[in-house]
């Protein structure tokens, strides 16, 4: 048996699972793949977002789903896709999105580039590779005249990458009522699949003070940014890296000219939590901020928040699961922890089991050199497949 730290995958215990050769199953992930990347689709596009829509419900109609579109104004389309299984039964949410980070021409073309072991392209890698991959896995089921184990809900949304504002209500919605969610995000850089993921959340912090002249009248002034910056020390002060919580200011400004006093100044602050308890001490504590000099204001709101991705015993029982079909594959599956968020967060964060980091390896996500691992394909086709059949 291989492990999951090479892509020495056992070939021959693959192509039995997915009844056809290695070269045609890498081809055939690698084919619809070209086709997802090739339509660029960054968040807020909503034309471009709309047109993948439309090709990823073709395709999923095709595989015998009923398709139901959702339009989130503004920023392209939700799909929710659904599939009879064998037995009429709490269905398995599949979860994946279709928006990028990258503008439109970022890598010269949308068209998949292939070099070596590499395929190359926007979106490829966070997360085209997943999405493509459980359409595939749908297909393929469909050909062959089988179902899935249980009913199959596809849930495909269009904003991830901005904070799932227009699906979060979707996803929680369906994964309340799901035996299962599965996540093909990209997997851990071993192969691994994901049982813990922070959570995540975004304040911005503005306060308020009186402009003057810096020469002048510095005296009629009352700095925006010197109240900033004491509410920064404050604001680093509640990182507990024991526990995994963790504070940075990343994006932050203030006035409108050097020899201003400002009368605004503005902070973003990323939050990330691996424990519940620890997302709401520091959510209150933000919101009780109060100014270091009385005659400023202090305002902070919350713009984005995704709960953690706890290992709880439905987790580990999914993991289980995925780590046996994968045995039967050749592959040693294992586990891993990532600071990143995802929407199996959100599935989560309503009591549902979920299992993330089952898509494709391969590095480079949100940078101009992402790529997933094309030798990579035809194990991960064969595993979402498999926990279909079964689950």
């Amino acid at each position: 048996m291989s492990t999951a730290s090479t892509l020495d995958h056992d070939r021959a215990a693959v192509t039995a699972a997915l009844g056809m050769t290695w070269d045609e199953a890498r081809q055939r992930v690698l084919s619809r793949l070209g086709t997802y990347v090739a339509q660029e689709s960054p968040s807020a596009h909503a034309a471009l977002l709309d047109s993948l829509a439309s090709t990823v419900a073709a395709d999923l109609r095709a595989a015998g789903a009923t398709v139901t579109s959702r339009q989130a104004a503004g920023l392209g389309t939700n799909l929710v896709a659904d599939v009879r299984g064998e037995v009429d039964d709490a269905p398995v949410l599949l979860l994946a999105h279709l928006d990028t980070v990258h503008p439109v021409g970022a890598f010269g073309t949308g068209a998949l580039r292939v070099e070596g072991e590499r395929a190359i392209g926007p979106g490829v890698y966070d997360m085209k590779g997943g999405a493509a991959l459980l359409v595939e896995a749908l297909t393929l089921l469909h050909e062959r005249g089988e179902r899935p184990r249980r009913p199959v809900r596809f849930l495909v949304t269009c904003d991830e990458e901005i904070g799932s504002h227009s699906s979060r209500a979707l996803i929680e919605e369906h994964a309340r009522t799901a035996a299962a969610v599965l996540v093909p995000e990209p997997s851990m850089p071993d192969g691994g699949v994901k049982t813990r993921r922070k959570g995540v959340a975004t304040y911005r912090l503005e306060t308020t003070g009186q402009a003057a002249h810096a020469g002048i009248d510095p005296g009629l002034g009352i700095s925006a940014s010197h109240e900033l910056a004491r509410q920064l020390v404050d604001v680093f002060a509640l990182a507990d890296h024991a526990r995994g919580t963790t504070i940075n200011v990343g994006v932050l400004g203030a006035g409108t000219a050097s020899n201003v006093i400002p009368a605004n100044a503005w902070a973003t602050i990323d939050v990330r939590i691996a424990e519940p308890a620890e997302g709401e001490r520091v959510h209150k504590s933000l919101l009780s901020l109060q100014p270091h000099d009385a005659r400023t204001q202090v305002h902070v709101r919350r713009t984005e928040h995704r709960g953690p991705l706890v290992r709880t015993p439905g987790v580990v029982a999914l993991y289980e699961k995925a780590r046996d079909v994968a045995a039967t594959l050749g592959q040693e599956l294992g586990e891993g922890a990532t600071g990143g968020g995802s929407d199996g967060s959100l599935a989560a964060s309503v009591g549902a089991a979920v299992l993330d980091g089952l898509g494709p390896r391969g590095a480079g996500a949100h940078t101009l050199d992402e790529h997933v691992l094309i030798e990579d394909l035809p194990f991960r086709l064969a595993l979402l497949c498999g926990l279909l059949k079964t689950l």
